[in-house]
């Protein structure tokens, strides 16, 4: 007779330590996983993409209609923060989709995603994710993830299906999403070609961020969707504790200096005739990040600044 275990739930953070640094990048990586439960075909396009002093965790695509979509992850029970974070990363994303992955949902914020879906146009779609983690039988089983999906737009199965066959189909390409990726191409390259010494970009890069190690720590500038702008990169899985001082002293350094961590600048990047001012601002910033933590880097934080920054947005 065969032998049968039983499934058992374990603390989620046996499985994943840390939201941003664990479980964020482990899920970026394993898309599919998510993918399979919502019927859909989920593309990984960036994670811990800056908006407005804020991280969008993972922005990604669905490849069968290019439309965007953001996954904001939390560990913990849901709460009010996160709700609004995700409408205005929807907005500042321009993203049409919204995936919630939490350890546990409150009622209400479950009564939220529902009316989302049935109040706002058909073309915006909003899920909430139960994550768990499980055994089969006692440690040391392996871990297995488990999404459960708690709530979804109305007839979302058979949109799926509509979505899917177009996209087999050949029906409808994914443009939107190629333009993008040639446009954060030809934009960094663009930047490199101006500043080498700020940059060194891989020919097929299509990413929103380009990250520069200054002073132990890693600092980011990005090309986002009506912005740019350049921060301190506070969470990293490459950080070990130390790193993770360095970042707190280069914080505090940076806010004193410079007024924040983290700057960016309003402007039409669709529009290639602004470029050469977003060039010129993103060089400009990192060079001010340089020297605030290069000073910092050294201990000589009792002098007094060298330079005056320049006005930011």
């Amino acid at each position: 007779m065969m032998d049968f275990s039983e499934l058992r739930d374990i603390d989620i953070r046996e499985a994943w330590a840390t939201e941003g640094d664990d479980f964020t990048p482990w899920l970026s990586d394993n898309l599919p996983r998510l993918s399979r439960v919502l019927g859909i075909a989920i593309e990984p396009d960036d994670s811990e993409v800056s908006v407005d002093g804020f991280r969008a965790d993972i922005l990604a695509t669905f490849p069968s209609n290019g439309s965007r979509v953001v996954i904001e992850n939390q560990l913990e029970n849901t709460d009010h923060d996160h709700l609004g974070q995700i409408l205005s990363h929807m907005a500042r994303l321009e993203a049409q989709s919204a995936i919630w992955v939490a350890r546990e949902f409150q009622p209400d914020h479950l009564a939220a995603i529902r009316w989302l879906n049935i109040n706002t146009a058909d073309d915006f779609d909003f899920f909430g994710v139960r994550v768990r983690a499980v055994r089969i039988g006692e440690f040391p089983a392996p871990i297995a993830p488990v999404f459960e999906v708690l709530e979804k737009p109305h007839n979302w199965e058979r949109r799926v299906q509509l979505l899917n066959r177009a996209s087999q189909a050949g029906g409808r390409r994914n443009d939107r999403l190629n333009r993008l990726r040639r446009k954060r191409n030809d934009f960094w390259h663009s930047y490199a070609e101006q500043y080498p010494e700020d940059i060194r970009v891989e020919p097929d890069h299509i990413h929103s961020n380009v990250y520069h190690e200054i002073g132990g720590v890693l600092v980011s500038q990005y090309l986002a969707q009506g912005r740019v702008g350049v921060y301190l990169a506070e969470q990293s899985r490459a950080y070990d504790d130390d790193a993770r001082r360095l970042v707190s002293i280069y914080r505090e350094g940076l806010q004193l200096n410079l007024g924040n961590s983290s700057v960016n600048l309003a402007i039409d990047t669709n529009d290639r005739d602004n470029w050469p001012d977003m060039i010129e601002w993103l060089h400009e910033r990192l060079t001010e990040f340089h020297r605030v933590i290069e000073r910092y880097s050294s201990g000589a934080v009792d002098e007094p600044a060298e330079y005056e920054p320049a006005e930011m947005e």
